[in-house]
C-alpha cells in the first residue's frame, strides 16, 4: 500500500471520526442545552435526557444540542421497540455482549483487578491467548461498552474445576469437545452443559467441563477489545467479540484497524490522529465509529 493511499484512508477515517467524536460541537468536551426540546416528528418535545442512540446518530438537532448525552450514548444499542423486534421487518437486531463489572482479570501492571477497574487503566495489559495458543499479556485497545449502570441478563457458567463466569448471551466464548479438539467461538447462550471451556491453571490453558448454566440479571456491562482478540476473565478464556457468531471477520476488522492505527501513529499529524482514533469516552477509549458502522452494515450479510 502506497503512502498516498494510506494518507487518503487516514483522511477519510479522520473526517468520519471527527464528526462522530465532536457531536456537532467542534470536538472535545461538550454539554447539553438544558432548554432543548426536539422539533422533528420522530423527536417531538424530547429533552436531551430522552434522546435515543439512533437520535444521536441521525438527527442533526439532537447531535448539536445534546452533545454530552450523545457522546455517552454513541456505543449503546437502541432500546427494543415493539414494531421493530420482529425478524425480517427492519433487518437483524443489533446484538450486544459483555462481561460483568465484578468479574476479574489478570493484568501485568496492577495484578488481579475487576473489569470495572480495568476500564480506568489506560495502560493495562491483560492476560489473553495468542495465535500460538499460549497465554500472554495484551493491551486493551478499545471498549465496546463500559457502562456501570446498565443492566442485562447474564448467563452464569460454572465448571467442574470451580471456575465461574457471568457473560451475556451473545458474547463469544470458546467451547470444546473435552477431547482436545475444537475451541470454536460460539454464543454463550449456546454453551452446553457437559461440554468444555478453556481455563487458566498455573499459566496453562486446560479444558474443564461445564456443570451448571443459569441466568441472572446484573448491573454493569464491560466489553474490552484486546490486541489478540481474546481475554481471560475469572480464569476462563473468552473472545472479545459479540456482534455475530463469526469471530474471524471481527478479528480481521479489529486487527486491521490496530495495525493501520499503529502505522499512522508515527507520521500522521497529532491533531488528525487524535481526532481519528482517540475516541475517548470518560476514562476509556471507545471503538472508532467507523468500525462500528462497518460491523453494523456487515451484520446484514453475516449470520
Amino acid at each position: 500500500m502506497s503512502k498516498l493511499t494510506v494518507l487518503a484512508l487516514a483522511v477519510v477515517i479522520t473526517l468520519v471520526a471527527a464528526q462522530d467524536n465532536s457531536g456537532g460541537s467542534g470536538g472535545g468536551a461538550c454539554s447539553d442545552d438544558p432548554s432543548f426540546k426536539g422539533t422533528q416528528p420522530q423527536n417531538k418535545d424530547r429533552p436531551c435526557a430522552a434522546q435515543t442512540p439512533d437520535n444521536c446518530k441521525f438527527i442533526d438537532e439532537s447531535i448539536q444540542k445534546c452533545c454530552g448525552t450523545c457522546q455517552n450514548r454513541q456505543n449503546e444499542t437502541p432500546p427494543p421497540n415493539n414494531n421493530n423486534n420482529k425478524p425480517g421487518k427492519n433487518g437483524p437486531k443489533k446484538k450486544k455482549g459483555c462481561f460483568h463489572g465484578d468479574d476479574m482479570v489478570q493484568t501485568k501492571e496492577y495484578g488481579t483487578i475487576s473489569m470495572s477497574q480495568l476500564a480506568e487503566k489506560r495502560d493495562a495489559h491483560v492476560l489473553t491467548r495468542n495465535e500460538e495458543g499460549a497465554l500472554e499479556y495484551s493491551p486493551v485497545r478499545y471498549w465496546l461498552h463500559a457502562q456501570p449502570s446498565m443492566s442485562m441478563k447474564f448467563f452464569s457458567l460454572r465448571t467442574e474445576s470451580g471456575h465461574r463466569l457471568a457473560i451475556t448471551s451473545e458474547h463469544l466464548i470458546y467451547e470444546t469437545d473435552c477431547q482436545g479438539n475444537g475451541g470454536k467461538a460460539i454464543y454463550a447462550k449456546n454453551v452446553q452443559v457437559g461440554r468444555c471451556l478453556f481455563v487458566n491453571e498455573n499459566g496453562d490453558l486446560k479444558e474443564t467441563r461445564v456443570v451448571e448454566k443459569g441466568q441472572e440479571k446484573k448491573h454493569g456491562i464491560y466489553s474490552p477489545i484486546t490486541t489478540t482478540g481474546s481475554i481471560v476473565v475469572n480464569d476462563v478464556l473468552a473472545s472479545c467479540y459479540n456482534y455475530y457468531e463469526n469471530e474471524s471477520l471481527q478479528k480481521f476488522v479489529y486487527q486491521y484497524l490496530i495495525g493501520f492505527q499503529d502505522l499512522l501513529a508515527d507520521w500522521m499529524p497529532a491533531s488528525l490522529y487524535q481526532a481519528a482514533f482517540n475516541n475517548q469516552n470518560g476514562a476509556f477509549v471507545a471503538v472508532p465509529r467507523l468500525v462500528m458502522n462497518f460491523l453494523e452494515l456487515s451484520n446484514v450479510f453475516v449470520h
